[in-house]
């Protein structure tokens, strides 16, 4: 059961972050605004925006469940650097993805992403020597929706579709991190003998 924490936390997340967008003065419009117009001081019209405190608790739940999940697939590294690299970059985009809500937001967001990306490409490198061909295909995917919501947003390309973009993007590799999670936390309660092979694995394909 202590597995399936960091997916209550993300789920309650996102229940908390519905409220948030209920209660965002004049209303939010989920196709047309940013997650991140949930956490401006001010609405579009230059209301107070009073719903800001809860989605600012929501982005808190949810990173720190998502470095959890990072730290847990850390743990199935195929050799040290895999573990290490994952779980340092991994929590790290969630520290700065957390702090997101403050004004340094655009800065946050970039270095967010790069230890996003740094994590995503070790996670596939991993997956290329376990030789997992569909998760790592459909992670490939999942990335390039991030970098295409990136170059959206930093290129001001398509910029009316951004919204859209961004949340389709977001949850793709939040459900795709839990499907490599969740089978990599049943591996580690389960037995530590699948560690050995990956790491016989890995010495294999260096011969």
């Amino acid at each position: 059961m202590r597995r399936l924490l960091p997916l209550v936390g993300v789920l309650a997340s996102t229940v908390i972050f519905a409220v948030a967008a209920a209660r965002y003065p004049g209303g939010y419009d989920w196709i047309n605004q940013s997650i991140s117009s949930l956490f401006q001081p001010e609405t579009l019209r230059g209301a107070p925006n009073t719903a800001r405190p809860l989605a600012a608790l929501a982005v808190v739940i949810f990173a720190a469940s998502m470095a959890v999940v990072f730290h847990t697939i850390s743990t199935r590294g195929p050799t040290r650097f895999h573990s290490k690299t994952i779980r340092i970059a991994g929590i790290n985009a969630m520290v700065y993805t957390a702090l997101v809500v403050t004004p340094m937001h655009d800065v946050l967001v970039a270095l967010a992403l790069i230890f996003f990306v740094t994590t995503m490409v070790t996670i596939f490198h991993r997956l290329y020597v376990e030789r997992r061909v569909g998760m790592l295909g459909a992670g490939v995917v999942c990335l390039g929706m991030t970098l295409t919501n990136a170059t959206m947003y930093y290129g001001d390309v398509f910029y009316g579709f951004l919204p859209i973009v961004q949340k389709l993007a977001h949850a793709a590799w939040v459900v795709w991190l839990f499907g490599l999670y969740l089978g990599d936390s049943r591996a580690v309660d389960g037995a530590g003998e699948a560690q050995p092979a990956l790491a016989a694995a890995v010495d294999g394909r260096r011969r």
